[in-house]
This record gives C-alpha cells, sequence and structure tokens, in this order.
C-alpha cells in the first residue's frame, strides 16, 4: 500500500497549525512507509488567506466544505508526491479534510485498529468435550504447582468441588512428574536439598576430625 500524501497549510504563527503539523509529522516518522506529509506553511496570516481564499485555491476542490473554509490550518489528501511547498497542483488533489479538529480526527482513524483477517486466525482442535459431560466444579484451577495446589486443598477443605488441571512437558532429557509443579519436583527444592547435601559432606570431611570424629 502507498504511503497517503498529507497536506497542510496554515501561517507560522498559527497554534492550530502547528498542532496539526506537530501530530501529523510525528506520525510520519512513526510510519514512513504509510504517511508522508507536505507542509505548506506561509508567513502571515494575509500571505495565508490571499492563497487560499482570492487566489481561489479552496475553489480548486470539488469537496463544498472546503469552499467556504477559511481558517488555518487547510489540509487534504494528494494523489501523488511531488507538490512544491507554497504552490500545490490542483490537479494533485484527491480530497479535502479539513482543519486542525478534522486533522486530529483523521489520523485518531488512522492509528486505530482495523478489521483483522480471520481467514488465517488459529482455531481449537475438537477435544471431544461436550455438553453433557455430567461434570459440575465449584473452582477449577490451571496448574498443580505450588499455588494450585494449596489453593485446591483449601478450597476442598472448605467443601467447595474442586478440579486441577495440570500438565507436564517433559525435559529435553525426557524427564516427568506429577504434580507439584518445576519448584517442587525439579526446580527449588531438589537443588537446595543437593546443595545443603553437598555442604554437609564437604563440612563433615573437613571438621570431623579436629572433633576427634572418624569417618
Amino acid at each position: 500500500m502507498a504511503a497517503q500524501i498529507y497536506h497542510i497549510a496554515g501561517w507560522s504563527s498559527c497554534n492550530f497549525h502547528k498542532k496539526a503539523v506537530n501530530v501529523a509529522s510525528t506520525l510520519s516518522v512513526l510510519f514512513p512507509s504509510k504517511l508522508k506529509v507536505v507542509n505548506h506553511q506561509f508567513s502571515s496570516r494575509e500571505e495565508y488567506r490571499l492563497w487560499l481564499i482570492d487566489n481561489g485555491f479552496r475553489k480548486k476542490f470539488s469537496d463544498t466544505r472546503a469552499h467556504t473554509h477559511t481558517a488555518s490550518p487547510f489540509a487534504w489528501l494528494a494523489k501523488q508526491d511531488g507538490d512544491k511547498q507554497l504552490s500545490p497542483d490542483p490537479a494533485n488533489i484527491k480530497s479535502f479534510v479539513g482543519g486542525c479538529d478534522d486533522t486530529i480526527n483523521f489520523f485518531r482513524d488512522f492509528c486505530s485498529p482495523k478489521a483483522v483477517d480471520t481467514s488465517n486466525l488459529a482455531a481449537m482442535k475438537d477435544d471431544g468435550h461436550t455438553s453433557d459431560h455430567g461434570h459440575t466444579y465449584d473452582l477449577v484451577v490451571i496448574g498443580g504447582g505450588s499455588g494450585g495446589l494449596a489453593a485446591s486443598k483449601e478450597a476442598a477443605s472448605l467443601g467447595a468441588n474442586v478440579a486441577v488441571l495440570d500438565f507436564v512437558k517433559p525435559s529435553p532429557a525426557g524427564s516427568k512428574w506429577g504434580l507439584g509443579g518445576t519448584c517442587v519436583n525439579v526446580g527449588c527444592i531438589p537443588k537446595k536439598l543437593m546443595h545443603n547435601a553437598a555442604i554437609i559432606k564437604e563440612s563433615s570431611q573437613a571438621d570431623a576430625s579436629p572433633f576427634g570424629v572418624s569417618l
């Protein structure tokens, strides 16, 4: 998709023109392949109105809203790039946008999410679930780790009918484990247990003899 060519005309000291240009220019930096901004900045209000009204540039538009537009800025879309800064080609006009508020609304729509093509979205594989499965639970806990087991046991102790769903992906070495989670089975607790055992062995070997203990 070709970049949109957005033109903004106004006089240099007009705050509305500055605001519109700042918004448009910022987005053109963020989306250079989708937007190019052309700023037609006149040195004074009189020079701007001479170009827009007296010289009849606004009358070049088919949109009648442009014919009565007198404020700054004056924004429009062009068919293609190449217009000179202070003498845009009327034949290159694509559509009239409007003033400052219209520019803000245009770019708000420009940045809004568009309709998503759902043809390539992932589809859930049929897992055989049916609405007449006959199982009713007060609480379903996803994850059988320390937190999941603690929550499910506490709920069950209070009389709730609880289901715990847990899945273990085998390690690259093929290790599998049951409920308890990574920490309990192959993580924190086994690591600390082996680390502590190694410290005890090292200390006993180093300190036993000075204390008169033979190992």
